[in-house]
């Protein structure tokens, strides 16, 4: 009995896994931080890095930090061991200013708009000492649960709810709480169908018909054509056009080419549906 006791107390005194410490880069150009804002958990570090040619400094509004003149390339490195919020600026031009916002729990989630019935792919990393985070999702209402996630020894978890509506999403664990995610869900469907144009008079090439249609209907919403290009090493844009009133539009490709097409956001660029990729016959 007195052996076991022993090992019992011994158990105790073991530290729970910490979770793996991360660097967040932050470069310094000519008059500003980039990002001027970043998220770190605690005990991760941030690094600054000058690639301006002149001398700048990462100093604490509050007197915490305060690096010395930092010349091109050179860089100043701090680790942030608890939660808090650290503004500093440049004491050689004070109209540069950044923040540090440092957490217990962090919560990572798509970049893109997913579709209805995708999964959300959410991650996330923890302090110390938690072996579990809820994820709770808003859709209007409120938060509440939606899954539960599992911290592994390195302090990273990992959770794919289902996503039906847009929501804003938070990992949390006992009194600590993650920076919110905002996840946006379309409900769209992108039909591609490819169809031969043959050779006309005088034309050296053959070229086939890329039609796009788009449901629900989407008129006016901008369609991007990406090709497979080898010698770019990968998917580059070649065409934009905008769905026309029945949400449709065609391409014309040269025959032989890998392509697909990808729904966007206004803004043209964010992709929203990316469709299957579609050899063109020769």
């Amino acid at each position: 009995m007195i052996r076991a006791a022993l090992i019992a107390a011994c158990l105790l005194l073991v530290p729970a896994a910490a979770a793996s410490a991360d660097t967040a880069n932050v470069g310094i150009q000519s008059g500003a931080f980039g990002p001027q804002d970043v998220s770190i958990l605690a005990g991760d570090s941030v690094s600054w890095q000058n690639h301006s040619l002149q001398s700048h400094t990462v100093t604490s509004r509050i007197g915490l930090f305060g690096s010395p003149p930092i010349g091109l390339s050179g860089n100043y490195s701090r680790a942030f061991p608890a939660a808090g919020t650290f503004a500093y600026y440049c004491q050689v031009h004070p109209y540069m200013t950044g923040e540090v916002d440092v957490y217990d729990v962090l919560l990572n989630g798509p970049q893109q708009p997913l579709t209805r019935g995708d999964q959300v792919p959410l991650s996330g990393r923890a302090s110390a000492g938690v072996s579990t985070v809820e994820i709770q999702a808003d859709t209007g209402s409120g938060f509440a649960d939606v899954a539960t996630a599992a911290v592994d020894g390195t302090g990273s978890f990992h959770a794919s709810p289902p996503a039906t509506v847009n929501a804003r999403y938070r990992a949390v664990a006992g009194s600590w709480t993650s920076p919110e995610v905002q996840v946006v869900v379309v409900d769209r469907t992108m039909r591609v169908h490819a169809s031969r144009l043959h050779k006309r008079h005088g034309q050296r090439h053959r070229f086939d018909l890329v039609r796009v249609r788009v449901t629900p209907p989407d008129p006016g919403a901008f369609v991007v054509l990406q090709l497979d290009l080898r010698e770019r090493f990968g998917w580059w844009p070649s065409q934009r056009h905008k769905l026309s009133a029945s949400s449709t539009t065609t391409f014309r490709v040269r025959a032989g080419q890998r392509a697909r097409a990808v729904l966007t956001l206004p803004d043209g660029w964010t992709p929203v549906i990316t469709s299957a990729a579609k050899r063109l016959p020769r």
